[in-house]
């Protein structure tokens, strides 16, 4: 049931575009993906430990459901995740884009 589960959220789009981004373009998106990674993480733990709060606390089966918990969540945000990261990076594109303008000689109104 797990790989059903796992399976469906990874099969969401990746962050990328036909257009070539810029490198500060490819940092928001970087960026933005690897917080959704840290959200997907969390989640994860939270639900582990609720889970598992009695049966599995301790000892090294501990440890490496928390390092698969953390790889799982960094696939899972690369292929796409939730949508977090996509939305983030679209907003924080749109606001330095919207800057850009803003900033632009050649958009200013002239006399």
């Amino acid at each position: 049931m797990a790989d059903l589960i796992v399976s469906g959220l990874i099969s969401a789009k990746p962050l990328s575009s036909g257009v070539a981004d810029t490198p500060q373009i490819q940092k928001i998106k970087q960026t933005a993906q690897d917080f959704e990674a840290v959200l997907l993480r969390q989640m994860m733990r939270e639900i582990r430990n609720s889970v598992f709060s009695e049966s599995n606390k301790g000892g090294s089966s501990a440890a490496y459901l928390s390092l698969a918990d953390e790889q799982l969540a960094n696939n899972m945000a690369a292929q796409g995740g939730f949508g977090f990261g996509k939305a983030m990076a679209q907003q924080m594109i749109q606001q330095v884009q919207a800057a850009q303008l803003i900033n632009s000689a050649a958009n200013a109104v002239k006399p």
